[in-house]
């Protein structure tokens, strides 16, 4: 039973970053134009913390909402940044 709880808790220590972007988010193989099915994927994948990097043209309505939905679902870090070179322009 001890093996089993370990291993589950392995994502702990991982960091996933999540990209948002004009048109959508990316987490993982994740694409979609809304939040929620990203905030499903970090949820589901449980990482010890989230890294949000984003465009200077996302909309800051995008960020704002995503990291809404981390903060109500995901209990881990988050942390965040600007992408120098946006993969959309």
């Amino acid at each position: 039973m001890t093996a089993i709880f370990l291993s589950g808790c392995s994502h702990f220590d991982q960091e996933l970053t999540v990209q948002a972007l004009p048109s959508g988010y990316r987490v993982a193989d994740v694409r979609s134009a809304l939040a929620t099915p990203a905030v499903d994927a970090v949820v589901r994948l449980q990482p010890g913390r989230v890294k949000i990097v984003s465009c200077r043209s996302t909309p800051p309505a995008k960020v704002v909402q995503l990291v809404a939905e981390l903060q109500a679902r995901f209990e881990g870090k988050l942390t965040g940044g600007l992408l120098e070179d946006c993969p959309e322009v």
